[in-house]
Protein backbone atom coordinates (compact mmCIF):
# COMPACT_ATOMS: atom_id res chain seq x y z
CA UNK A 1 0.00 0.00 0.00
CA UNK A 2 1.40 3.38 -0.66
CA UNK A 3 0.88 6.66 1.40
CA UNK A 4 1.88 10.36 0.86
CA UNK A 5 2.56 12.60 3.83
CA UNK A 6 2.83 16.41 3.40
CA UNK A 7 3.77 18.57 5.82
CA UNK A 8 5.23 22.13 6.44
CA UNK A 9 6.80 23.44 9.76
CA UNK A 10 9.46 26.19 10.88
CA UNK A 11 13.22 26.02 10.68
CA UNK A 12 14.87 26.47 14.25
CA UNK A 13 16.55 30.14 13.92
CA UNK A 14 19.74 29.33 15.43
CA UNK A 15 20.68 26.29 12.71
CA UNK A 16 23.36 27.51 10.88
CA UNK A 17 24.11 27.46 6.75
CA UNK A 18 26.58 24.55 7.60
CA UNK A 19 23.59 22.25 9.38
CA UNK A 20 21.00 23.28 6.45
CA UNK A 21 22.93 21.66 4.52
CA UNK A 22 23.68 18.73 6.29
CA UNK A 23 19.82 17.97 7.17
CA UNK A 24 18.83 18.35 3.13
CA UNK A 25 22.01 15.61 2.37
CA UNK A 26 20.87 13.31 4.85
CA UNK A 27 17.00 13.37 3.99
CA UNK A 28 18.04 12.97 0.46
CA UNK A 29 20.26 9.88 1.05
CA UNK A 30 17.52 8.46 3.72
CA UNK A 31 14.94 8.69 1.42
CA UNK A 32 16.65 7.68 -1.91
CA UNK A 33 17.73 4.47 -0.03
CA UNK A 34 14.51 3.68 1.21
CA UNK A 35 12.58 4.39 -2.03
CA UNK A 36 10.66 7.47 -0.94
CA UNK A 37 9.46 10.21 -3.78
CA UNK A 38 8.67 13.46 -2.97
CA UNK A 39 10.41 16.80 -2.11
CA UNK A 40 11.63 18.96 0.65
CA UNK A 41 11.48 23.00 -0.10
CA UNK A 42 12.99 25.25 2.60
CA UNK A 43 12.28 28.86 1.56
CA UNK A 44 12.95 31.50 4.04
CA UNK A 45 12.55 29.65 7.24
CA UNK A 46 9.84 27.76 6.01
CA UNK A 47 9.91 24.28 5.09
CA UNK A 48 7.55 21.84 3.23
CA UNK A 49 8.20 18.33 2.45
CA UNK A 50 6.33 16.18 0.32
CA UNK A 51 7.14 12.22 0.85
CA UNK A 52 5.23 9.45 -0.61
CA UNK A 53 6.22 5.54 -0.63
CA UNK A 54 5.41 2.27 1.26
CA UNK A 55 2.71 3.00 4.06
CA UNK A 56 5.13 1.26 6.83
CA UNK A 57 8.30 3.33 5.48
CA UNK A 58 6.75 6.81 5.85
CA UNK A 59 4.96 6.58 8.74
CA UNK A 60 8.21 5.44 10.59
CA UNK A 61 9.82 8.18 8.51
CA UNK A 62 7.18 10.73 9.52
CA UNK A 63 7.58 9.57 13.06
CA UNK A 64 11.06 10.70 12.99
CA UNK A 65 10.32 13.96 11.16
CA UNK A 66 7.94 14.56 14.34
CA UNK A 67 10.59 14.48 16.82
CA UNK A 68 13.50 16.45 14.97
CA UNK A 69 14.12 19.30 16.86
CA UNK A 70 15.66 21.36 13.92
CA UNK A 71 12.25 22.19 13.15
CA UNK A 72 8.78 23.48 15.21
CA UNK A 73 5.48 24.26 14.68
CA UNK A 74 4.94 21.02 12.19
CA UNK A 75 1.52 21.62 10.20
CA UNK A 76 0.01 18.13 8.37
CA UNK A 77 -1.52 19.26 5.41
CA UNK A 78 -2.05 15.69 3.89
CA UNK A 79 -2.05 12.06 5.14
CA UNK A 80 -3.54 9.26 3.11
CA UNK A 81 -3.16 6.24 1.49
CA UNK A 82 -2.75 6.51 -2.58
CA UNK A 83 -2.83 4.67 -5.48
CA UNK A 84 0.04 5.82 -7.37
CA UNK A 85 2.89 8.32 -6.87
CA UNK A 86 2.69 11.18 -8.01
CA UNK A 87 6.85 12.42 -7.79
CA UNK A 88 8.28 9.36 -9.16
CA UNK A 89 9.61 10.91 -12.40
CA UNK A 90 10.38 14.36 -10.96
CA UNK A 91 14.18 15.20 -10.77
CA UNK A 92 15.81 12.24 -9.05
CA UNK A 93 12.29 11.03 -7.28
CA UNK A 94 13.30 13.19 -4.24
CA UNK A 95 14.57 16.18 -4.78
CA UNK A 96 15.65 18.94 -2.23
CA UNK A 97 14.59 23.14 -3.72
CA UNK A 98 16.63 25.78 -2.08
CA UNK A 99 16.43 28.38 -5.29
CA UNK A 100 13.79 30.03 -6.66
CA UNK A 101 14.11 28.40 -9.84
CA UNK A 102 14.30 24.61 -8.77
CA UNK A 103 10.62 25.52 -7.00
CA UNK A 104 9.31 27.21 -10.41
CA UNK A 105 10.38 23.90 -11.78
CA UNK A 106 8.01 22.03 -9.26
CA UNK A 107 5.29 23.76 -9.79
CA UNK A 108 5.20 23.39 -13.37
CA UNK A 109 5.66 19.80 -12.51
CA UNK A 110 2.85 19.62 -10.56
CA UNK A 111 0.83 21.58 -12.61
CA UNK A 112 1.41 18.58 -15.38
CA UNK A 113 0.26 16.50 -12.52
CA UNK A 114 -3.08 18.36 -12.45
CA UNK A 115 -3.64 18.12 -15.90
CA UNK A 116 -3.21 14.48 -15.57
CA UNK A 117 -5.83 14.48 -12.49
CA UNK A 118 -3.36 12.80 -10.10
CA UNK A 119 -3.86 12.51 -6.52
CA UNK A 120 -3.71 15.61 -4.26
CA UNK A 121 -2.30 17.45 -7.41
CA UNK A 122 -4.78 20.28 -6.52
CA UNK A 123 -3.60 20.64 -2.95
CA UNK A 124 0.25 20.48 -3.61
CA UNK A 125 -0.36 23.47 -6.28
CA UNK A 126 -1.86 25.47 -4.02
CA UNK A 127 1.21 24.74 -1.05
CA UNK A 128 3.50 25.71 -3.71
CA UNK A 129 2.09 29.02 -5.07
CA UNK A 130 1.98 29.61 -1.55
CA UNK A 131 5.38 28.99 -0.69
CA UNK A 132 5.93 30.98 -3.81
CA UNK A 133 4.39 34.36 -2.30
CA UNK A 134 5.65 34.10 1.10
CA UNK A 135 7.63 37.06 1.81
Amino acid sequence: MLKTICYKSKAKSNLSMLAFEALFNETQINNNKNNIFGVLVKKENTFFQIIEGDSKIIDEVYKKIKLDTRHTNIVELLNRTISQLSFKAFDTGYAVIEDFDALYGLQKYVMELNQSNFENSNLFSKIIEDLLTID
